[in-house]
């Protein structure tokens, strides 16, 4: 059996420009590898942020101010849109406060929030109130005046008192109808409580004789008599029908 014998060289210290050129190497691999990867980044008063371009992220960009009252982020533009908000399957822009107004809008010349929807299901805007109060507060002032309480169990509250003129609630159409009630139970459709002013006529449809009222009340109505004339009513909570006039 031969064996055969291959002397190793014999070992030297690395030189320095060896070592030198080991760690630039070694920093310029851990650089590389950090440009792949997101680090979280944390700012405080007076550090830069970048301004233009656009940028992707999967988490939350967030802006805190836990020193005073002053605005957190504010944009401003002279010609457009100071700040906008876009979303593809849930809200462009939401806003949520634990003591004040989530949301608020402010204008001197125009409308200060304005809603708009090219939907053809759904409202351009909506109050939903899940503490059982108004979901939609409407107030007309002389100055700025803080509004009312917002009722109970109330959808849709209007308030206006500067003068005689003043109106809580309007509705308008060329054709159809200015405002609309409608009650699907036992309720009613409309309540007034206090006088009731009406400039034009009052129209009443057919319906059959009504069950009687409550106490203290009436009910007015008209109905077919049976021959094909039109009777106007009223109803007592005796039960009583008084026919006050009859078609001729």
């Amino acid at each position: 059996m031969t064996i055969t014998v291959n002397p190793q060289p014999e070992s030297k210290a690395p030189s320095r420009r060896a070592v030198l050129a080991g760690a630039l190497g070694g920093i310029g691999a851990w650089a590389a590898s950090a440009v792949g990867r997101r680090t979280p980044v944390l700012a405080a008063d007076g550090n830069p942020v970048v301004v233009g371009g656009e940028y992707t992220s999967s988490s939350p960009t967030k802006f805190t101010n836990s020193t005073n009252a002053q605005v957190v982020l504010w944009g401003v533009s002279t010609s457009g849109i100071g700040v906008a908000g876009d979303s593809s399957s849930s809200a462009g822009v939401t806003g949520h406060s634990t003591s004040e107004a989530g949301v608020f809008g402010h204008s001197t010349t125009n409308i200060g929030v304005s809603a708009r929807s090219t939907g053809n299901t759904q409202p351009a805007a909506l109050g939903h109130s899940v503490g059982n109060r108004t979901g939609v507060l409407g107030v007309s002032t002389n100055g700025d005046l803080p509004p009312p309480a917002a009722p109970a169990k109330t959808g849709v509250y209007g308030y206006a008192a500067q003068d005689a003129n003043s109106v809580g609630v309007r509705g308008e159409s060329a054709d159809g109808f200015g405002l609309y009630g409608k009650a699907t139970g036992t309720g009613f459709a409309g309540y007034f409580n206090g006088k009731t002013f009406m400039s034009q006529f009052v129209e009443i449809a057919e319906m059959t004789t009504p069950a009687a009222p409550g106490g203290n009340r009436a009910r007015l109505f008209v109905r077919d008599n049976g021959l094909g004339k039109t009777q106007l009513c009223v109803r007592f909570p005796t039960g009583t029908v008084k026919v006050l006039a009859t078609e001729s």
